[in-house]
């Protein structure tokens, strides 16, 4: 939500980030324990921000509208589910742009992403996906630790990018000497080949 405001920096943190978290986690702990839905902030509550809410007014504005629909339940419940088509449709919108924001390039982030996004459409559930996807993070990061762990005891070599530049260097390097040998000798009148070394 302090993204769509404008309200973070270019690491994506914001003043007083620790204060929301927390109240947010606590939030969630205690609407469970009542056994109340989750609560927190959705990304639904990015369309405030985007009609210029910026402070925790409008949250308090849009908390007594909903007192005020709960004596028109009969009312609401009569609307049939396809009518809130288009605004599923704008959320899944507004979800969809942080995808540029993950890094592919980094398969600890890319996986866990690309999970979350298949099994929530493939579950019909959001919890499922999120699931999916935080436990294949977990899952990947317990895995480069215990490499990490076997390689710091000697259990298996660690091959680092640059051994593995040099070693594709040197063969690269032995190929075309040879070639230019090859060609060399067949040109040179003497019989004795010219070996010319490639940096």
């Amino acid at each position: 939500m302090a993204r769509f405001a404008g309200f973070t920096d270019e690491k994506g943190n914001f003043e007083g980030q620790y204060f929301a978290f927390m109240s947010d986690a606590t939030s969630i702990v205690v609407g469970s324990l009542l056994g109340t839905s989750p609560v927190t902030a959705f990304i639904e509550s990015s369309t405030g921000i985007r009609e210029g809410g910026r402070t925790g007014i409008t949250a308090l504005t849009v908390a007594g509208y909903f007192f005020m629909a709960l004596f028109f339940t009969p009312l609401l419940a009569s609307i049939p589910a396809w009518a809130v088509g288009p605004p599923l449709i704008l959320v899944g919108v507004l979800m969809m742009r942080s995808v540029v924001e993950i890094d592919w390039e980094d398969m600890k982030q890319a996986i866990p992403a690309f999970v979350t996004m298949i099994l929530m459409p493939l579950t019909y559930s959001i919890a499922y996906g999120l699931i999916g996807g935080i436990g294949t993070y977990i899952v990947l990061n317990i895995w480069d630790w215990g490499i990490e762990i076997l390689q710091h005891f000697g259990y298996i070599t660690k091959t680092t990018k640059e051994t593995t530049n040099t070693h594709h260097n040197n063969s690269h390097s032995s190929q075309v000497n040879g070639v230019l040998e090859n060609q060399h000798s067949s040109q040179n009148p003497n019989g004795k080949p010219i070996k010319l070394e490639v940096l």
